[in-house]
């Protein structure tokens, strides 16, 4: 059931021509196909006739049975329907403000989950249901690259996609945890994808637990969604954001990720050079001592 306000709804029914029993331009039978391939609703089931048979009532008995994202999408799509119309037949709007235009259209993405910046620059989407879907179709959308940082990846379709793309010539990247559940995942990321294992790390086992993608560099996703089997049994929560700048940013982030990687095997490469170091140093002051049968404890002991 959605929760459109009785000044929300005057509004809508006015830009889609809804006095007299209309909905646009449409016959009986065009907005039955159209809603279904919108939001897959039969407009035409007896359960949206409560209001009476014509497709302004049936459309108002939608609003109220409806999600909100079913309806808030329906609109965008009859919005958009609606302004290719005008342009295909050089028609210029009548009784109708551009400020109405704007109203209907904020309404309608309230409803669907989607938030316009006021610089139209940035489009934010929430998801809670189908959030496996939701991130292989944002993958299918890639050109140019995809970077992923995700603490764990035992999800075999969206490897699939992944493989996908790049064998399309997408560049993709990959970092996860150097932990068990991905080494027993049966993903072969390495062999596919240029991957960042970071293992855990101080004295309270700190991890990377990231959950984000960025997909050529102007969409990113991410929430509290692993890429997991068993994520998605979950409740879990997604988003889809739609910026330049804030994807510039994750960006940011994932380099920084894979920084730390580097230091890490620096850090661990120094270690393993300064212990070689002491060895021969002790080596050398054996020989030089000429005991020799001692060497052999040293780097025994080593």
């Amino acid at each position: 059931m959605s929760d459109l306000s009785k000044i929300e709804t005057s509004k809508l029914e006015h830009l889609l021509g809804m006095k007299g029993g209309y909905v646009l331009e449409f016959s009986n039978k065009q907005f039955e196909d159209f809603v279904l391939e919108s939001i897959e609703v039969d407009i035409c089931d007896e359960k949206y006739c409560n209001k009476g048979s014509s497709k302004a009532n049936r459309l108002r008995s939608l609003w109220e049975q409806e999600s909100n994202q079913s309806i808030g999408n329906l609109l965008l799509d009859l919005f958009e329907y609606r302004k290719t119309q005008k342009l295909i037949n050089a028609l210029t709007e009548k009784n109708v403000s551009e400020e109405l235009i704007s109203d209907c259209y904020q309404i309608a993405e309230r409803l669907a989950g989607k938030l316009r910046y006021a610089d139209q620059s940035v489009v934010v989407s929430h998801h809670f249901e189908g959030i496996q879907n939701q991130i292989i179709e944002q993958i299918e959308y890639a050109r140019f690259t995809i970077w992923i940082a995700v603490a764990w990846f035992t999800d075999k379709a969206i490897f699939k996609k992944l493989v996908a793309k790049k064998n399309q010539g997408v560049n993709v990247q990959l970092i996860i945890i150097d932990d068990e559940i991905n080494a027993t995942s049966r993903l072969n990321y390495e062999d596919e994808f240029e991957t960042f294992k970071i293992p855990k790390s101080g004295k309270y086992e700190n991890m990377m637990h990231s959950k984000f993608c960025i997909i050529d560099l102007s969409t990113v996703i991410h929430g509290s969604y692993n890429w997991t089997n068993k994520a998605k049994y979950n409740h879990e929560t997604f988003e889809i954001i739609q910026s330049r700048e804030i994807a510039e940013q994750f960006a940011e982030q994932f380099i920084k990720l894979k920084l730390i990687l580097d230091w890490d095997k620096q850090i661990k490469k120094d270690s393993e050079q300064g212990k070689l170091n002491k060895v021969i140093q002790r080596a050398k002051a054996h020989i030089a001592a000429n005991r020799v049968k001692k060497l052999d404890e040293v780097i025994n002991n080593s």
